[in-house]
């Protein structure tokens, strides 16, 4: 079928095709509202913002086909060959060509991984996100921008980082021009969730991981900087909080600069979860910005 006759067909067939449970919408996660086929091939989605669609059907929302059944497939690369001796120069030209194909060819999935997580179409684009035909990637970086390896989402939410890999930061390359405190958090979903609502987001790899990237990142800032701890304590431990005051205190004897540690005070896990807690629309500047000033309070800034 043509892509206006999918989007046709779904409509004419909406009350077989509306999502259920054992078969959610391929575009935003969801059980409700959306139409999709059933092997997952193509959707209609209105709750997702059009960026990869190939239409908007009225109250039905955007049109999402994807290419073997609910994700697409992407360009296949030669693996990459593990080598600890690889300078950042020579990752970044073995990942850099991987990560700018797998942005440009899985906008699709890209889209549909924001719905899923509850964020921006526009901050997973400026993380330069994309889809290797099997997981959702993210380039993660060193202080100079080099692109040292590729940390990998699965579907089922498992995490990895790419054969080849070493760990970096995640960051956008506008971050510098936002305004407001920079926030340093764990994990790419939560640079995505920062980035969205307009606020200068760092994600480090782990909760003590990225140390000295983040040191020669933040050499000569002036400007306030904030460790979000995650919510994830565990009996007497609190990885989270622990990992962000080791790295305060590393901040403080490279740079001389004290950066607060602080957490969400309404409890929430971390900062995609706080997101997702506010139920807003992430394609609103109005609300992203109220979202930004609610979220500043929180970290009592």
């Amino acid at each position: 079928m043509s892509p206006h006759e999918l989007g046709t067909y779904l409509i004419e067939h909406r009350m077989a095709m509306r999502v259920r449970r054992g078969r959610r919408c391929p575009v935003c996660g969801k059980l409700d509202w959306c139409l999709a086929m059933e092997d997952g091939s193509a959707a209609l989605c209105p709750r997702a913002d059009g960026v990869g669609s190939l239409g908007k059907y009225g109250e039905y929302g955007y049109l999402y086909v994807f290419g073997n059944g609910a994700h697409s497939e992407a360009v296949a690369l030669p693996p990459v060959v593990k080598d600890a001796g690889r300078t950042a120069y020579q990752l970044d030209a073995i990942w850099r060509p991987r990560v700018r194909l797998w942005s440009e060819q899985g906008q699709v999935e890209v889209g549909r991984l924001a719905g899923i997580l509850g964020v921006g179409t526009e901050s997973l684009r400026q993380l330069d996100a994309g889809w290797d035909g099997k997981a959702w990637t993210f380039p993660e970086r060193d202080h100079s921008g080099l692109i040292v390896g590729v940390a990998r989402r699965f579907p089922d939410g498992t995490k990895r980082s790419a054969v080849g890999s070493r760990r970096g930061l995640t960051y956008t390359d506008c971050w510098r021009e936002l305004d407001g405190p920079i926030l340093i958090v764990e994990g790419a979903s939560d640079v995505a969730a920062g980035t969205t609502i307009g606020l200068a987001t760092i994600g480090r790899p782990s909760n003590i991981g990225g140390c000295v990237a983040l040191a020669g990142l933040l050499k000569g800032c002036r400007r306030r900087v904030i460790l979000v701890a995650e919510q994830d304590q565990k009996d007497d431990r609190w990885p989270g909080l622990q990992g962000c005051r080791a790295v305060a205190a590393k901040l403080r004897r490279e740079l001389g600069f004290s950066a607060k540690v602080a957490f969400l005070s309404d409890g929430s896990k971390d900062l995609r979860v706080w997101l997702n807690s506010r139920k807003i629309d992430v394609g609103s500047t109005s609300a992203c910005r109220q979202a930004r000033l609610d979220l500043l309070g929180a970290l009592g800034f």
